[in-house]
């Protein structure tokens, strides 16, 4: 039996001109992150990255706390998100202009809310599989994050321990295959993850099974302000 931790990227510049970067906020996350794993004597075999700016930097934050050597560490991009600022685009064409977007949002009297519906609407017309003017469906970047998880089932070894850096998007899509989720409920799922969280699965000759959903303990008690989720 082989263990996956996927592992959300800490908390990203949402509403800047360069969203694919941590925060702060997400850099202290990624810290945490990794001073838990080394409290918890959990050693990664693998380690796998999206190719995103933001992956990446949770994955060096977090190592560089656990102060450890991985040889066998792959860049891989079929874990990168979707384009959520093509989605969000084409969902409304104003927003192309990300000043549109952040003004919208902050005169709103409740910014939160206006994100979450931005991004229902957005997703929901992406995933309705009724237009096809995006860089990449929805059906392709489900197929690409599956293959991200099959090459991992496919090279697993006995006790391997693989660390997977990716999205929300991305794993919400695994959680989908796995729990055979609808689309509605794989967006509902994705929304509920937290930044610099983990979802646990484990492989067997029975398949891929989840062990645990969106797991930020690690942020309990003094690092209780690091609960994010945007």
């Amino acid at each position: 039996m082989s263990t996956i931790y996927l592992i959300r990227h800490g908390q990203a510049q949402f509403g800047m001109e360069e969203y694919d970067a941590l925060s702060p906020t997400g850099i202290e996350q990624a810290k945490i992150l990794g001073k838990s794993f080394v409290e918890r004597k959990i050693i990664p075999t693998k380690i796998i990255s999206g190719a995103m700016k933001r992956h990446q930097q949770t994955m060096d934050f977090c190592l560089e706390q656990m102060q450890i050597e991985i040889t066998d560490k792959i860049t891989n991009d079929d874990w990168n998100e979707f384009d959520h600022r093509d989605i969000i685009a084409k969902y409304e064409p104003r927003y192309k202009d990300i000043e549109e977007l952040k003004k919208d949002i902050f005169l709103d009297k409740s910014p939160k809310e206006k994100i979450t519906e931005v991004l229902i609407g957005a997703v929901t017309r992406w995933t309705s599989g009724q237009h096809n003017d995006y860089n990449e469906s929805w059906t392709s970047f489900c197929e690409r994050v599956k293959n991200g998880l099959q090459k991992i089932e496919n090279e697993a070894q006995k006790e391997d321990v693989v660390f997977v850096f990716s999205s929300g998007g991305s794993i919400s899509v695994i959680l989908q295959k796995i729990l055979n989720l609808s689309v509605q409920k794989t967006f509902e799922m994705q929304l509920n993850i937290a930044n610099a969280s983990i979802t646990k699965l484990k492989t067997s000759s029975r398949g891929t099974q989840l062990l645990s959903f969106s797991d930020y303990a690690h942020f309990d008690g003094e690092h209780k302000k690091l609960w994010t989720y945007k």
